[in-house]
């Protein structure tokens, strides 16, 4: 059965019926994870000669709509898993790679942070083969739920903006508290996660000490921002075919949904266009995506809701969903922070 296939299928008789628990529980979705993993989409951007599917980020957008179509808290933990593994695709040993691979393993990343979004504000510090991180991290999604989370700290010794690490989720010194009531994408597991000291061997560090903030803005923010727009797009295609389903009017209202859709399409298909080629260009446009994403999605959502009312529980749900998208790093305001102090040239 073909990639495509099987996330229908999944999408049908796992995501979609779960969608309303999900949200209403607070519960992480790991039926869907697990399904995800034993039908290869969790391993689809490892390369093939690891056992991954070898697909890239025009793939993992398409998945990602899809899913949000249903459920957005659910997309939302395939967007920062798929970014995670871009990291560790990088500069993961074979061994984790090929768990990912797999379909084995879930990542997460753990390196937005609000003010400036990619200057960690946790510290590293070493004694011997074992390195001491602190720091409290927001709004980390599949927190407490991932098998690894990808962690920016400042640099040990070097000079640099930060350092990567991988931490394993399952490491005693991290504290995840429950997750809160949030607005929306309450299946995303997206809480806080203290380290006051998590401990990791030297050896799990990811990339140079203080060579950090290249990885982050040539591999994690882009695919993150770009798979950002997939759940935005997801959740306003879901909410136009749901305010279809009950009106077929004011025709003006609908157009405008419409279009503020499909005009963040062109710009996704253009952000897509420039990754892996012009890295600059690339997160220019990766930035130009977020603000433009974040602002039809509050618009197409409120509309169905304008049109809609409490005719359709999926049209409020994702009304909800799509407030929380906008909160989650880097939002509209950060992308244009990240501009003003690393300017793409």
């Amino acid at each position: 059965m073909s990639l495509r296939s099987e996330l229908t299928r999944i999408t049908r008789t796992v995501v979609a019926p779960a969608a309303v628990a999900t949200d209403r529980d607070h519960r992480f979705p790991r039926a869907a994870v697990q399904a995800f993993g034993r039908a290869g989409i969790l391993g689809m951007t490892v390369p093939r000669g690891l056992g991954g599917g070898g697909q890239g980020p025009a793939e993992a957008s398409r998945v990602v709509e899809e899913v949000a179509r249903h459920c957005a808290g659910t997309a939302t933990v395939l967007r920062s898993h798929f970014a995670a593994v871009a990291v560790l695709d990088r500069h993961g040993d074979r061994a984790l790679r090929t768990e990912v691979a797999a379909g084995r393993h879930l990542a997460t990343l753990a390196v937005f942070h609000t003010g400036d979004l990619l200057a960690p504000t946790g510290t590293a510090s070493r004694r011997g083969d074992v390195v001491s991180l602190r720091d409290r991290k927001t709004r980390v999604i599949s927190a407490g739920e991932a098998d690894s989370y990808v962690w920016s700290s400042a640099p040990v010794r070097e000079p640099g903006a930060a350092t990567l690490w991988l931490v394993s989720g399952h490491a005693p010194d991290l504290l995840v508290p429950a997750f809160p009531d949030g607005i929306g994408l309450r299946g995303s597991g997206a809480t806080t996660v203290w380290a006051d000291p998590v401990r990791v061997p030297a050896s799990c560090r990811l990339g140079a000490d203080g060579a950090g903030l290249d990885t982050l803005l040539h591999d994690a923010l882009p695919w993150f921002a770009l798979l950002g727009s997939s759940v935005a797009l997801g959740l306003m295609e879901g909410a136009l075919a749901a305010t279809l389903r009950h009106r077929r009017d004011p025709a003006a209202d609908l157009a405008r949904m419409r279009l503020r859709t499909d005009a963040v399409r062109v710009l996704h298909d253009d952000a897509l266009a420039a990754h892996g080629w012009e890295p600059a260009r690339a997160r220019r446009k990766a930035c130009q995506l977020t603000l433009a994403a974040a602002d039809a999605l509050l618009t197409v959502t409120d509309l169905a809701m304008k049109l809609c009312g409490d005719a359709d529980p999926a049209v409020e749900r994702g009304f909800r969903d799509a407030r929380a998208a906008t909160a989650v790093e880097p939002t509209a305001d950060s992308a244009l922070d990240l501009v003003a102090r690393h300017p793409f040239r």
